[in-house]
């Protein structure tokens, strides 16, 4: 299939899921009690920010991942809409947290969020395995895709250990989860500086093209 309609398609449900995400904080009405009801709101808030961070580093891994492809087939493209499925579910337990994280369903509410975490991200450890097992999806195959999938197995791991944290610890696990998916959103941004210095040091080490 192209490999352009794929594209596009993930990065609209991508930008749906953030608009989504603004679209479930609640305005406060009352003049008079604005800052007590605005830091009332600190456990949407949080939420917010939480799956902000873990859904534009998502969409930012999956830029990077479709970049790579020369083509896209069948299979890629069916567990790319698993991927979009848990993306998609994320503003729904993004608002059940932010709805119990100060109540008797805690505990439930964190690991629901966290389950939805893991998931999203596992799905890209398998897009990123298949995408590596088969060579003749991408332009060029190498180590760069097999370090790619590493990375986000090492994410999901740290998921996992999260969201089973948040049974017992669950306001610590939410603040892990922050962390966790700040560094999913920061992690592919010094991989490209990195990349581009490296690729900058090169040039300078060639030596100037003599004039004939």
């Amino acid at each position: 299939m192209p490999k352009s309609r794929l594209e596009a398609f993930s990065d609209g449900v991508y930008a749906i899921a953030l608009t989504l995400l603004v679209i479930g904080l609640h305005v406060p009405e009352s003049s008079d009690r604005l800052l007590e009801e605005l830091t009332d709101e600190w456990p949407s808030l949080l939420g917010y920010l939480v799956s902000f961070a873990f859904i534009g580093g998502s969409w930012f891994v999956h830029t990077n991942l479709t970049r790579l492809l020369a083509t896209a087939d069948s299979a890629f493209a069916q567990l790319n809409l698993l991927l979009l499925l848990f993306v998609t579910f994320l503003p729904f337990t993004t608002g059940v947290l932010a709805a119990h994280l100060t109540g008797s369903g805690q505990r439930l509410a964190v690991v629901l969020f966290g389950a939805n975490l893991t998931l999203a991200e596992a799905m890209l450890g398998v897009l990123s395995t298949y995408v590596a097992r088969n060579p003749d999806l991408v332009h060029q195959a190498g180590p760069e895709l097999r370090g790619f999938a590493k990375v986000r197995w090492a994410f999901t791991t740290l998921l996992v250990l999260s969201t089973v944290a948040g049974w017992f610890v669950p306001q610590f696990a939410v603040g892990f989860y922050l962390v966790v998916s700040a560094l999913i959103l920061i992690q592919p941004i010094r991989l490209l500086e990195r990349r581009s210095r490296l690729a900058h040091q090169r040039n300078r080490r060639k030596p100037p093209i003599e004039r004939q």
